[in-house]
């Protein structure tokens, strides 16, 4: 039997939903372009840093420019509008981790350029400019769309390795919710309202092992709680994870959907306007929206 087509989410999370790439992409976002930025500063081996960069392009985040150093031609690479749009789930990212997992030294602050402060990260509908969380949206899956279990075969899970030791790259909590595919995946499914163990492995066709495995790392990480019957409770920490999924589920909407025939197998809609969810950040300071140009998660020197 042929395989189907991945749909529109599921092929995000097979692509943006690992560790590597999201700090590759991070860094790409903050400037970095050549293959010797992403192995100095994330102490990455040069076989995952090679062939993250082949996905990446293969995929259409990165591009390839040809420059010359000591006499040679070389390769650097760029985002293009595809990764570039990328950002919004690296700043909520980066917000919910300074937010919510106790470090020693604390993540520099998001800095809105635009009127210069520090500032929180407001989610908000780009339809109707009100603000979302899970409670004020309703999730809805595409009878009849593949599910995990096709991009598990699709896309058989890496393993993450060692985190990068620097301050910029060590962001161990968010990387549990959303670098890796089924930890993502089992947070998605308990922001849209799944709680038992049997709900949410037939939801997902995921193994038992690999979901006990993501529900006791929750657990610990304080993102769900056990409940009197053993169901499994968001916590406000958790809740608060909403972004990142919305951003994750926008994204793959907007960049594949449709796309070689992927189709939509996720929509987040919001309650008040009815709109399809579509992300709009914005500074909890002057009250304006963020784009990618005016805001950066690093303390402009």
């Amino acid at each position: 039997m042929r395989a189907q087509k991945l749909g529109a989410v599921g092929r995000g999370l097979g692509l943006l939903a690992d560790t590597w790439t999201l700090l590759i992409l991070q860094r790409a976002a903050l400037g970095v372009c050549r293959y010797a930025g992403w192995r100095d500063t994330l102490n990455i081996s040069d076989a995952t840093l090679s062939a993250r960069l082949r996905s990446l392009v293969d995929a259409g985040l990165l591009q390839t420019r040809p420059y010359r150093e000591g006499g040679r031609e070389r390769r650097e690479y760029a985002l293009t509008e595809r990764g570039a749009d990328v950002w919004k789930l690296l700043i909520t990212t980066w917000h919910w981790e300074k937010s919510w997992v106790p470090r020693e030294v604390p993540l520099p602050d998001i800095v809105h350029r635009a009127c210069g402060a520090p500032a929180g990260v407001l989610t908000c509908c780009a339809a109707c400019g009100e603000r979302v969380g899970p409670r004020d949206t309703t999730v809805h899956r595409t009878p009849g769309t593949p599910g995990l279990e096709q991009l598990a075969r699709q896309h058989p899970r890496r393993t993450r390795g060692r985190l990068p030791d620097d301050p910029m790259s060590l962001l161990p909590g968010a990387m549990e919710i959303i670098g890796d595919r089924w930890g993502a995946t089992v947070l998605g499914a308990a922001l849209t309202g799944l709680r038992s163990f049997s709900g949410i492995a037939d939801a997902l066709a995921i193994s038992p092992e690999v979901l006990s495995d993501r529900l006791r790392r929750f657990v610990e990480l304080g993102v769900l709680a056990r409940t009197g019957d053993g169901s499994y409770r968001l916590t406000e920490k958790g809740i608060a994870s909403f972004p990142i999924f919305a951003c994750l589920v926008d994204w793959s909407l907007r960049w594949h959907a449709g796309i070689d025939g992927s189709p939509v197998d996720l929509t987040i809609r919001h309650r008040a306007c009815g709109a399809v969810l579509q992300v709009r950040l914005v500074c909890d300071r002057c009250g304006a929206a963020f784009d990618r140009g005016s805001v950066s998660p690093v303390q402009p020197s």
